[in-house]
């Protein structure tokens, strides 16, 4: 991958992952969260479109709630 793909791609990462930060504990609601994402430049790169959209919230949410029950916090 050239060093300006890349770039991008990490970028694009790193700005969905703080949109799901705040997804997951509850700052902002799915409807915001996938608005704010399906606004983002350069989703192709991460595989995320109006398709799968529902589902990469739904996953990240279901993760992170395992990951408390895994460390014995509550929801």
């Amino acid at each position: 991958m050239s060093k300006v793909k890349q770039y991008y791609t990490d970028e694009t990462e790193k700005n969905v992952d703080n949109v799901l930060k705040k997804y997951v504990v509850n700052e902002i609601s799915f409807n915001d969260a996938k608005s704010k994402i399906m606004k983002l430049d350069n989703l192709n790169l991460v595989n995320i479109d109006e398709d799968n959209i529902d589902e990469v919230l739904i996953l990240e949410k279901e993760d992170y709630y395992k990951k408390l029950n895994k460390e014995g916090k509550s929801q």
